[in-house]
């Protein structure tokens, strides 16, 4: 299955706090599950959520909505502004913070994601094109992206040879960073088709709120 933009994005922090919030044993319980049914590792139950969530509730049975609640809540947080009807993700985990500010500080990986906020999905040869970098940079920078999450692909061009060509977009559609008490958060806009793709934000209890209202 191929995994959602989001979800990748999210996995590798989240994997931290689970392992961090459930402790050792019970970590190495759910790890040997996974191993058994799916032949997978926990990241990778985590990139195809819906494994890891079948296996909190073959261990845990009712137990593992909290359990899931607890690393979520304290990971992300999600709102709806009522005036604009938009969904907003606030990140809270400090190294997925890092990962992104690190991502818009450098320079061609800026121009990237700022190409590609709120515009049409591309192919790679256009985005290196219209951001004027150089092939093997623009090629290296954008699979960086991909591989991280903060460029996802959506749909194909077809090539003169007849070749499927994929076009990739920002996952971000508007993205503010707050700063208090020398903490920083991060307000992140996701096209909704893309939250509706994360097998992760689908569980989230406030999403399923807002989804229900």
């Amino acid at each position: 299955m191929l995994t959602s933009g989001l979800d990748n994005l999210l996995a590798d922090s989240l994997h931290s706090i689970i392992k961090d919030n459930l402790g050792e044993p019970v970590y190495k319980k759910i790890e040997r599950r996974l191993q058994e049914r799916y032949n997978i590792t926990v990241l990778e139950s985590i990139r195809d959520f819906s494994k890891m969530d079948a296996t909190l509730r073959e261990l845990f049975q009712e137990g593992a909505d909290e359990i899931e609640k607890k690393f979520l809540n304290n990971f992300i947080s999600i709102e709806q502004l009522s005036s604009r009807n938009k969904t907003w993700i606030t990140i809270h985990d400090q190294s997925l913070v890092n990962l992104i500010m690190a991502s818009f500080s450098d320079s061609d990986k800026r121009k990237i994601l700022n190409n590609l906020l709120l515009k049409e999905p591309k192919m790679i040869s256009d985005i290196v094109k219209i951001c004027n970098l150089t092939k093997s940079t623009g090629y290296r920078m954008i699979k960086e992206l991909v591989d991280t999450g903060l460029l996802t692909e959506t749909g194909y061009s077809l090539a003169s040879d007849g070749r499927k060509m994929n076009k990739y977009v920002s996952l971000f559609e508007n993205i503010q960073v707050n700063i208090k008490g020398g903490k920083i958060d991060l307000m992140v806009q996701i096209n909704n088709d893309f939250l509706k793709q994360s097998q992760i934000i689908q569980i989230h209890p406030k999403y399923m709120n807002l989804v229900g209202k």
